[in-house]
């Protein structure tokens, strides 16, 4: 029968008694009968059964309230069920729509002629009958094996109710009625078993193709139906209590598919996700313009915003429908976030975690969740978000107020986690002290310490960042990186076939077209990453939490603890009496990485970001409502307090990082310097064209007084901690990151005389031996004036020794690259000449074999150059720009501050890299360093080396004015001495040499060459001091005698250590480099040293009396 008639079958006869019009509405909305006389019934499924046990009991077969429930039983019968062919839930919702409409019949225009009694009465059988068959369905979905099995499940049928459109399904504009219906019935009694099925099935459908790309219109309708469903309050608190909302067995990439809202996070528009966006969305973009590609990304970024967006609404009203709600929606995603920790290592196997799409869409809706507290211009909760997290909520079980972690999944991703500032130990320890000081305070009071939303929001969303936004950008640095390599392969290979074999040359134009294919899938793939990674809805909001990130790490070492609502305070330095907080240490290291990595990429790859004004969020000015501007205000403060206070942070990279920060954010294309030290001619600025990002930025630092206080000399201490970063590359990190520094120091310098003055005042230091120079100036130290004066010693040294060796490995590999390059040319002569007659035959004739292995030799040897000739290049390039950076910083530091550069002992060692190198440039080899385009290819220019080196010279071995001081003056002799003195590489021709070439380039002025010309006559005068040295060197006993260098002695110690005496200036050199005795390796400091005063006055009276005698006989 059908529906219209069923609800038409409603009697409305007056003259009908109650249990009449009773019997006839109940038969006609269940279709059923107990009556298989009366003729209207027909078409009706007859209840035999029922009926006649209802005779035998003597009770009337009309069908009651009272019996409803046992023809109910009846009707669903097994029998009954296989004969009809409709499955119970269809059979069930079916008469529950009937009853629904026989409702609103009753309610409505049809009733109005009722007595209001009768009404009532009939409305209250209608709503009996719906309550019981609401009660059924929901036993049919709960337990389908219940019943007999025939038709589509109900929790099909509901899904498909839910994805239909309301305007054509009649039963999708009546889900809201019944789904209320099923929550208020089975509130208390089972809803998350009657609501799993339906949601277990429709996120079945979020993983088929056509609703799973974001090209389709079927995503959509999957979150409209989860949405419809969330939307019920009552169903919204059910569903974090669903079984398979988070399964203990789900984990890793099983996450995505295994629970419960994991289909519909895995919607998304990364390339990982939907393989149709890369082969059929961005199919052609590497042939289109900018501006198409961009209008591609548009589109797909409206779409991803709605997906994010619908995704937010429905966890939202998860989180908000109850405090268990909110925990179990913590729970879930924190043991997401264990079970996949390997997607932020550097090797991962993506098809063992979720992809990067569902990563994102976790992110986005935490980072949606954070936005009451994180948009707040002046941060006005920060002070809500416990340090202590980790142990208060992470780390404790469900009895002490934490979560259920029954495997222990979260508290061990939490426990393993590398720290600011404390090793694992360390960690351990403090963690088990602080429970067990919980368990002690919840015995004591019956109360625990649990932490509210926002902390368990704040670190919940880092850490969702850091396995999602912060890993994906890595891996999408690292596809540029191939990118670029198979470009750079490919360049090289087709445009020098001749250097490849004739096998390999057969073979290439296969080879290249293969690769070119690859290289076109590769770049579409960028192109469909683009649209995720460069997105500024997506980085906007990201740069928005960091914010508070870097606000919050910031208040943790803010010597008040009030930042940011009172102006920061930089903490004192630590030291083993003053160590960094507790809780400071303990913090998990990824907190502060994330930041610097975040900020890093957005630097690089979308700096638009770094200024928008959506991320900046504070308006600038005092604290307070205004807010602090991220970029404008946090960030440099940010960049500035770490690198000073460098022990607040354990993780050397992190510090190297920092320093990534500041030299992109204060970049100066090299092509463009024109500020080389006492050299003429340059490069012309202005060329080029930088981000306002970068001005915006040195503006900032010029305007932050701890970043002019702080900045230069936190630069330079930094220059010489780098010397050990941990890593097995450590010894090429610390080049690249000085270079980093080196660049950053020169474009300050350049930008406003304050950080010259500043690094002027920092070298002080080790002149005057306390902190006179800054109180002179009006400043304050910024750092221990005795440590600092060590700092300067070591700075020296590692500015020397890099000069060496970066100099010598550059040199080097430009002869290799002119030596291969030589014999390339000659092979290419080879073979356009062509080869006489006679050759041809001779070597068509021989049948020895010999003339085959000559020519694989002579393959082999081609691959071999090729192979060479690519890695000179490549470390050529790099050591190049290192050692053009560090020259420069050694000329104008010894101009700045040339007696640091003085000090005994460094000298020796200085004048005999400075001797060395002038060799290099200006000595017989300096012919070999000509390589074709070696400007453009390797921006050298040993002509602007040659002249900053000799200038080094000048501002060493000469006066600075025309009244030195005492002091000046010795230490310009010493330094005078030390170059004459260098018998390996020293002589006047060289300088001759090296003045013609400055001369003829018109590398100085007259007047820079005059000096050059008065520091050769120096050198030439300091010859004969140099001879007198080694004449008494020659008659002095033994114990007069330094030990390693068996020079005399001016100033002699003794080392506690071995009991040895040597020169307080060699044993200082030495320390420099190894902090150990060089004849016991036992560890020494120079503090340790002992001064023997008596012994330095017997050698001054010998040497005074011996070069006396020696005068006496000359004459």
């Amino acid at each position: 029968m059908s529906q219209k008639a069923r609800t038409a079958a409603v009697p409305e006869s007056p003259e009908k008694t109650f249990e009449q019009w009773q019997d006839d509405a109940l038969s006609s909305v269940l279709s059923v009968t107990l009556d298989n006389v009366n003729p209207k019934r027909r078409g009706r499924f007859y209840l035999k059964g029922a009926a006649e046990e209802l005779r035998e009991e003597g009770a009337s077969v009309l069908i009651s309230t009272a019996t409803l429930e046992r023809v109910l039983v009846a009707r669903l019968d097994e029998d009954a069920v296989l004969t009809s062919g409709v499955s119970v839930f269809e059979y069930l919702l079916s008469c529950w729509r009937a009853v629904h409409t026989v409702v609103g019949n009753l309610c409505g225009a049809k009733g109005k002629g009722l007595d209001p009694s009768v009404r009532e009465a009939r409305v209250q059988v209608m709503r009996n009958a719906q309550e019981l068959l609401v009660s059924y369905m929901g036993l049919a979905l709960q337990f389908p094996d219940m019943f007999p099995q025939t038709g589509r499940l109900g929790r099909a049928i509901m899904a498909d109710a839910l994805l239909a459109d309301s305007d054509s399904d009649s039963l999708a504009g009546l889900l809201p009625d019944l789904l209320t219906q099923l929550a208020t019935r089975f509130t208390d009694d089972g809803l998350p078993e009657v609501i799993a099925p339906i949601i277990s099935e429709l996120g079945l459908r979020a993983l088929l193709r056509t609703n799973h790309s974001m090209l389709q219109p079927g995503f959509r309708q999957i979150l409209a139906a989860l949405d419809t469903l969330t939307t019920n309050s009552q169903v919204a608190q059910a569903v974090p209590h669903m079984p398979t909302f988070d399964p203990i067995d789900c984990a890793g990439r099983r996450i995505q598919t295994g629970t419960a809202l994991g289909p519909f996070l895995a919607l998304s528009g990364f390339p990982s996700s939907d393989e149709s966006i890369v082969q059929v969305y961005y199919a052609d973009a590497p042939e289109r313009s900018r501006q198409d590609c961009e209008a591609l990304h548009g589109s797909l970024r409206t779409t991803v915003q709605f997906l994010q967006t619908a995704l937010f609404e429905i966890v939202n009203r998860l989180v908000r429908s109850s405090a268990e709600g909110r925990k179990l929606t913590l729970q879930l995603t924190l043991r997401t976030i264990a079970t996949n920790a390997l997607r932020s290592g550097m090797q991962v196997d993506m098809t063992k975690v979720v992809d990067d799409g569902f990563a994102d869409n976790l992110a986005s809706v935490w980072l949606r969740l954070s936005e009451p507290f994180t948009n707040d211009p002046g941060l006005k909760r920060i002070d809500r978000i416990d340090p202590d997290w980790v142990m208060l909520r992470a780390m404790r079980d469900t009895q002490t107020g934490g979560l259920d972690d029954e495997q222990s999944q979260i508290s061990t991703y939490w426990r393993e986690l590398t720290r600011v500032n404390a090793d694992k130990e360390l960690a351990d320890a403090y963690l088990e002290r602080r429970l067990k000081e919980e368990e002690e305070k919840s015995l004591s009071n019956n109360s625990t310490t649990t932490p509210g939303f926002i902390p368990d929001c704040f670190f919940t969303t880092a850490a969702v960042l850091h396995i999602g936004t912060v890993s994906t950008m890595t891996r999408y640095k690292d596809m540029l990186k191939r990118i670029r390599r198979f470009e750079d392969d490919i360049e090289r290979i087709g445009g020098a076939p001749e250097l490849l074999s004739p096998m390999q040359r057969a073979g290439l134009p296969v080879v290249m077209q293969r690769w070119k294919d690859q290289l076109q899938t590769m770049r579409r793939e960028k192109c469909a990453l683009d649209a995720q990674m460069l997105d500024p809805r997506r980085l906007t909001n990201a740069m928005v939490f960091y914010r508070l990130m870097m606000c919050f790490l910031l208040r943790q070492v803010d010597s008040r603890s009030e930042f940011p609502y009172q102006p920061f305070v930089m903490p004192g330095e630590s030291n083993e009496a003053q160590l960094p907080a507790e809780k400071w240490c303990m913090l998990p290291e990824f907190l502060i990485e994330d930041v610097i990595e975040f900020m890093v990429f957005n630097t690089v790859y979308a700096p638009d970001i770094l200024i928008d004004s959506a991320a900046q969020v504070g308006r600038g000015g005092s604290n307070g409502d205004m807010g602090l501007r991220t970029f404008d205000d946090i960030l440099p403060l940010f960049v500035v307090t770490f690198l000073a206070r460098p022990k607040y942070i354990r993780n050397p990279y992190l510090k190297a990082k920092l320093v990534d920060i500041l030299h992109m954010l204060t970049y100066r294309d090299p092509r463009e310097d024109d500020d080389y030290v006492d050299t003429l001619g340059g490069n012309i600025p202005g060329k080029l064209r930088l981000h306002p990002s970068i001005d915006q930025f040195q503006s900032s630092l010029d305007e932050n007084s701890l970043a002019r206080a702080y900045l230069v000399p936190a630069l330079l201490r930094f220059y010489v901690d780098i010397e050990q970063t941990g890593a097995s590359s450590q010894f090429y990190d610390k080049f690249n990151i000085r270079y980093y520094i080196a660049r950053t120091l020169r474009a300050l310098w350049a930008r406003h005389p304050r950080y010259v003055e500043a690094t002027r005042r920092f070298f002080l230091q080790s002149i005057v031996g306390s902190a006179d120079s800054n109180k002179a100036t009006g400043e304050t130290t910024t750092g221990s004036v005795s440590r600092d004066q060590r700092v300067i010693e070591e700075f020296v040294a590692r500015l020397m020794t890099d000069t060496t060796y970066l100099l010598d490995e550059s040199l080097s590999k430009l002869v290799v690259i002119r030596d291969i390059e030589k014999r390339q040319d000659e092979k290419r002569d080879r073979v356009d000449r062509p080869e006489p007659a006679t050759t041809s035959i001779v070597a068509n004739t021989n049948t020895s074999g010999e003339g085959n292995e000559e020519g694989n030799d002579e393959n082999e040897n081609e691959g071999d150059d090729a192979s060479r000739l690519q890695d000179a290049e490549r470390m050529a390039q790099s050591y190049v720009s290192l050692a053009h950076e560090t020259v420069h910083m050694l000329a104008f530091l010894s101009r700045l501050v040339p007696r640091p550069f003085q000090a005994g002992e460094v000298v020796g060692r200085l004048a005999a890299m400075l001797n060395y190198n002038l060799d290099q440039l200006a000595g017989p080899k300096c012919s070999n360093l000509r390589v074709r385009d070696m400007q453009k290819r390797f921006s050298f220019n040993p002509r602007v080396l040659l002249s900053e080196l000799t200038s080094v010279y000048v501002h060493l071995g000469l006066p600075a004015n025309d009244m030195p001081s005492d002091e000046d003056t010795q230490a310009i002799k010493r330094f005078v001495m030390s170059v004459a003195a260098d018998d390996r590489s020293y002589s006047t021709a060289l300088f001759d040499k090296a003045y013609d070439i400055l001369e003829r380039c018109s590398l100085k002025d007259e007047h820079s060459l005059q000096r050059l010309r008065d520091f050769v006559h120096s050198c030439q005068e300091g010859k004969v001091d140099s001879d007198a040295m080694e004449f008494l060197e020659s008659k002095a006993p033994d114990n007069y005698l330094d030990p390693l260098l068996a020079s005399l002695m001016t100033d002699p110690v003794r080392l506690p250590t071995s009991d040895n005496v040597m020169d307080l200036a060699v044993i200082k050199g030495q320390l420099l480099s190894d902090p150990r005795d060089p004849f016991n390796r036992a560890p020494l400091t120079v503090d340790m040293l002992e001064p023997l005063p008596e012994l330095k006055k017997e050698i001054s009276d010998w040497r005074d009396r011996m070069l006396q005698e020696r005068h006496s006989s000359s004459q």
